[in-house]
Order: structure tokens, then sequence, then C-alpha cells
């Protein structure tokens, strides 16, 4: 039983080919985790660094709060199951099972205890004397799982174990070992291209493609808030209905228009988590629809306003049993186009046949929608910004009835319709000129996410913890002006996150027998961790000296201070502008020919000393763009 952190864990081979790029993860102790995506995603890559089978290049991971980059594969207390199951051929089950604790020499009682213990959780008892010729494939699978379980490790990897098996018994095999997990109670970690296995097994999954993370969240969000289209279109069967289109809002009406032909109108507050900016009808967005959510009408549907009519041109119909497929197109004059292609799951007694045009209904409320050059969700569970049209006249900005007086760090031009956008984290509630009322309230994994109606506009704010207000209060709230951008006038957010060129060097002692190391920038040198030096030297080992570095750091771990000679273990620099942000100033500073913000209330000119804490850094190989620290 343990848990485990994978920390920018990177998996490069010979010639710069990264099989796995900046793999990030907490695992729980006791969870069951599945790593899902098509075959070369990087899935099997990162189960066989965990298992020791593979070298990370960078990164760390640590079980139970160890670092085991360095251990041997059977120093990590951890099982693998494989999806050929490596038994051995010549041995029999009882002896396949006992032989990795035959290797540690453990007596045989224990050992026969062990074995017998494991046969019975998994119903192998009276195989125990064959031989694995004369298993059939379920069974050697429970064989290979049960050889795992003998020696009671800490963690459980199974690469795509049930991929040789027929569909019948893998879903068999499916419900075996989530028994497996529970009746175990240790931390599972399992491989699979198939999302159906991974949305009946997992409590977590991990979502890859092209060696990087989509998305890591539970089987029910990924299905209902997927990040991205391909995260839309890899979870679920069948897979999620796409359409290109763009989308305008009128008042409080909102239309979407599909390419194909077909407009979806609704009500703004229905839509009102797509950012305001993409209801143009010129910015070019993906509208997405689960077959779950299209249903053939009937009179006997209940409508609440939230379903709206369309015209399908069926193309195929298959039924299922307990359901029906059917194969339709939105484009009623070319049935053949792939823009107008829809899915929809009807109910087992529909009947319609090839070349019906069919009345159909599509949700109002589980819809989707991404934009069409990122592929990313724009309709996220949580918004990313709030986006505003507002006035700017005289160092005032002004929208709805709502005015604020820009800092003066923020001086720009005047307009009377400039867009301006801002994180949800940039609005704060309780405090502040502005005035909202709370008009709804979502608890999203331990967050509230307020609606909150400003005039005619809905914005967002998010705070940590249990909601402070509740629906309908009046409410006053502030902007953080450091996070707001305003792209048609040149306003940019304040980037807080410092990124700095260097190296890393060694230094002999005076007594000539061991080196100091250095982080360098310029012509400072920071001294590393022993830690540091361990990881960096397990990475790049002597190259590291020859080796284009980044050294990244956010403000908030900086502080600056007047400068004073002799001081070590600082970056020196000169203070070039003071940024005044009402709430806070920051100070941009140049250092050694580099330039770095922090919060400091000083004067320009000014020479001072910026103490940089290293365990705060994150250290960039620029060469090959990883992360060593």
């Amino acid at each position: 039983m343990a848990s485990l952190s994978l920390k920018h864990i990177f998996k490069v081979y010979d010639g710069g080919v990264k099989a796995v790029n900046d793999f990030c993860m907490d695992i729980d102790d006791k969870e069951f985790i599945v790593f899902v995506g098509p075959s070369g995603c990087g899935k099997s890559t990162t189960l066989r660094m965990i298992a020791g089978l593979e070298e990370i290049t960078a990164g760390e991971l640590r079980i139970d709060n160890e670092i085991v980059n360095d251990f041997e594969p059977k120093d990590r207390n951890i099982a693998m199951v494989f999806q050929n199951y490596a038994l051995y051929p010549h041995m029999s089950v009882y002896e396949n099972m006992a032989f990795s604790l035959r290797t540690i020499h453990m007596p045989n009682d224990q050992i026969h205890e062990k074995v017998m213990e494991a046969a019975e959780i998994l119903g192998i008892t009276e195989y125990l004397e064959r031989k694995p010729k004369a298993l059939s494939g379920g069974q050697r699978q429970r064989v290979a799982l049960g050889r795992a379980i003998v020696r009671q490790p800490k963690v459980f990897l199974l690469d795509e174990p049930l991929s040789n098996l027929d569909a019948k018994l893998r879903a068999a095999m499916r419900a075996e070992i989530s028994r497996l997990h529970e009746k175990l109670g240790t931390t599972f970690i399992y491989v699979t291209h198939d999302q159906v296995e991974a949305m009946t097994m997992g409590s977590r999954i991990v979502v890859m493609k092209d060696g990087y993370v989509q998305q890591i969240d539970t089987p029910i969000n990924l299905y209902k808030y997927p990040d991205n289209m391909f995260v839309a279109g890899f979870i679920g069967t069948p897979q999620m209905n796409f359409f290109d289109g763009t989308v305008t809002k009128t008042g409080q009406d909102v239309q979407f228009t599909l390419d194909c032909g077909t407009t979806v109108d609704m009500k703004y507050i229905q839509a009102d988590k797509i950012p305001v900016k993409y209801m143009d009808g010129a910015h070019k967005i993906v509208f997405g629809i689960r077959p779950d959510d299209v249903r053939v009408y009937n009179k006997n549907n209940y409508n609440d306003g939230s379903w709206a009519a369309a015209k399908a041109v069926v193309s195929v119909v298959e039924v299922l049993g307990g359901e029906t497929l059917i194969y339709a197109n939105l484009n009623l004059d070319t049935p053949d186009a792939q823009s107008g292609a829809i899915i929809i799951k009807a109910n087992p007694d529909t009947e319609v046949r090839r070349g019906d045009i069919i009345d159909i209904e599509i949700s109002r409320r589980k819809f989707h929608v991404f934009d069409k050059d990122t592929e990313k969700s724009i309709r996220r569970r949580i918004p990313e910004e709030n986006v505003i049209l507002a006035s700017i006249a005289g160092g005032t900005l002004s929208f709805e009835a709502e005015s604020f007086r820009l800092p003066a760090a923020v001086q720009c031009a005047d307009s009377k319709n400039a867009e301006i956008s801002m994180p949800v984290s940039a609005l704060t509630l309780g405090e502040g000129n502005g005035h909202a009322k709370v008009q709804w309230i979502e608890t999203i994994e331990g967050k509230t996410l307020y609606f909150l109606k400003v005039g005619s506009l809905t914005l967002f704010s998010l705070e940590q913890g249990e909601a402070r207000f509740a629906v309908g209060d009046d409410v006053q709230f502030d902007i953080d002006f450091t996070q707001m951008a305003i792209e048609s006038l040149g306003v940019t957010p304040l980037s807080l996150t410092n990124t700095l060129d260097g190296i890393f060097t060694k230094v002999k002692d005076k007594s000539r027998k061991f080196y100091h190391f250095y982080m360098n920038v310029g012509e400072a040198k920071l001294v590393p961790t022993d830690s540091i030096c361990e990881k960096v030297f397990a990475c790049k080992g002597n190259k590291i000296f020859h080796t284009p570095l980044e050294y990244i750091v956010e403000a908030k771990y900086l502080t600056v201070a007047p400068h004073t000679e002799g001081a070590e273990n600082v970056l020196v620099g000169k203070v070039l502008e003071i940024l005044d942000y009402g709430r806070a100033k920051y100070a941009v500073i140049d250092v050694y020919g580099q330039k770095l913000i922090a919060a400091y209330n000083g004067n320009v000119g000014e020479t001072v000393d910026v103490t940089v804490p290293v365990e705060a850094v994150t250290i960039k190989d620029k060469s090959i763009d990883i992360i060593i620290v």
C-alpha cells in the first residue's frame, strides 16, 4: 500500500525523440489509476518507468515519499502484470506463483501459505499442478495476477493485461480485477487503450496523446467536462458528434449556426459559460453533442425549454437490442456530407429507416463548445476567464453601471469598445467598488464558483472553500489589474514568472580535492542544494556543464533589498521601473542584462540584491526543452 508522486517526468530517447513529456501526478494510497490513450501515446513507457524497466530521463519519482529513480525494479516493492502474462512454460502454476518468493529465500511453509491464499482469492486452486499451456487465456491471466499477489507489493502495475482475451472474457476479467483491487486494498496502476476498461475500472483516468497528458480526472468528469476535442472524442461510445460553426449573441438570445445548415437557438443563461468574445458570429468554433444528448422527437417527450428542434436524414440504423443507434445527417440536401454527420442514441423501440427525414431534439444543457484552432474547450466546468466589453476614458474603466480607476501601471489610450479579459481568479468578492448580485453557485471539488449578474452580463468568481455568500446576495467585487489584458490597446497581464538564462558550473576547491558547484546567472553564482546537484547529474551527467539552461522562479519567492557590498548568493541588479498596481508595487530589475520582476517598493535607478531560494527554482534544459529539476 503506497502513494506515488511523479513530478516533471520525461523520457527522451536517442535523437531527441520524446516519448513522455512533463508527466506530473500525485497518486493516493489505494487508488485505481488508469492510463489510457491510443498506441504510441506514452502510457506503457510511463508505467515501465514507474516499474524501473525504463530509465527516467528527467524528473522525480517517489513511492511513499521516497525517491526511487535509482532503485532497481526488485527494490521498489512493486509487482507488474504483463500483456503476454510472461509465465514460465516449464513450471506448474504453483511454481510460477512461488518463484519470486523462492528467489528471496522465504521459508517453504510461508511460500505455501501465500500461494494457497492467492489461489483461493483468484479461484485457481484446482489448476495449481497444471502447466501454463493447459490453461485458457483467462486462467493464465489469473496466474499472472496471483504471481503478483503473493509478493504483497505496495503497487500493482498492469500493462494491457486483458488485450489478448475475447470480448466476453475481457468483461468478466474487468470485474475480477476490480474486485481484487477492493479486496487487496492497495494501489493499482493500469494501462489500456480501451476506454471502456478505463471508464469502468478507474477511480481516476489519465488520458494521454503523443506523450502528453491531456487530462486527469474521474471517469464521470472526463465524460461530462472534457478539456479538449481529443478527450471528448476518445471518451464515450459512440464518440461525440462535432460540427463546425459560429455563435452569435443578440441581447439575451444566443444562436449557434452550424456549417451544415442547422441552427441551435437558446437563451444566454444556457450558454453563459462561453466567453462573450466567441459570440460575435466570426470566431470559428466546434459545437459538440454526445449521442446520448440527442433524441428523436416524440410528442410525449417532456421539454421544459432545454431541447432545441432540428431535422436529420437517416443513413444507417443499428438495432442493438437494448438501444438503437441512428446514423443520420443534419444536411438534408447532401446527406453524405461529413460536416453534418450525427449519431443518435435512441430507444430500442424507435422505428426509422434509411432515407427517412426525422425530427430530432438537441440538448441545450449538455452541449460542448471548442475553439476551432486550439481544440480546447471554451465551455468549461470552471470558466477560465471573464470577458467584458468596456469603455476607457481618462484612466477610468467602465462597463454596465460599474467604474474602476485604472492603476498607474495600467495606462492606455481611451476606447469606447475595449475587450477586457481576465481569469476568474482576478475578480474578488467582498471588497472593491463593483456591485453584483449572486445569480447561482456551484460547488466544485472544494471550490466555490459564483455566477454574478452585473447588469446584462454574467461574470464568474472562483474561491477556495465553502461559499461565503448566498444566491440573491448583493456583493461588492474588485479587480486584480495585474491579471487584466486588453489586446487591442496593448495591455498585457503582469507576468510574475521569471525566466533567466544561465549555466551550471564547477570550481575546484583550493585544496584541489573536491569541487564546488554553482548555478550561474551572469556574474552571480548561486549555491545549489545537494538534492539539486544529484538531480542534474542524474539527468545530464558531466554534460550539464555544457548545457544551456533556464532558471525559472516565481516572483513570490524572491526577496529584494537595497544592495549590500559583499553579499553572497544573491543576484545584483538595478531597478529599471516601478509598476504601481495599487494593491502592490513591483520592480522591473536588470540582472546582468536580463530582466526579472519582483515585489518591491523602491526607487528607479536603485541597486538592489535579489535573494533567490534555490529550492524554488525550476531548471530547464534549453537544448531539448525538458525540466531537469
